[in-house]
């Protein structure tokens, strides 16, 4: 027998169940991955160091570059809201 004793009404009740607990499941591996990561990086000797710089280097670089590329699809949602906006106001009087 299985070790949930809930009763699903439907196929796509118990599918969803399961989902969500895999989900959950997944979730929290991938946090203990990274904490421990994060732990192992912080508490090695100096060749952690090392990595540790270039870890810090390629996510700074990694947050500028995405910080590039995302200004002008910003800039452009910017003005296609407005545009909408004026528009929207123009129908309405």
């Amino acid at each position: 027998m299985n070790s949930n004793d809930r009763v699903y009404y439907s196929r796509d009740a118990e599918v969803h169940a399961m989902r969500e607990m895999t989900r959950t499941v997944v979730m929290c591996l991938l946090l203990g991955l990274g904490v421990g990561s994060a732990l192992a990086l912080l508490f090695a000797p100096t060749s952690g160091k090392k990595v540790r710089d270039d870890l810090t280097k390629s996510v700074g670089q990694g947050l500028e570059d995405g910080r590039d590329a995302l200004e002008p699809v910003v800039k452009r949602l910017d003005k296609e809201l407005s545009d909408l906006r004026k528009s929207v106001e123009a129908q309405l009087k």
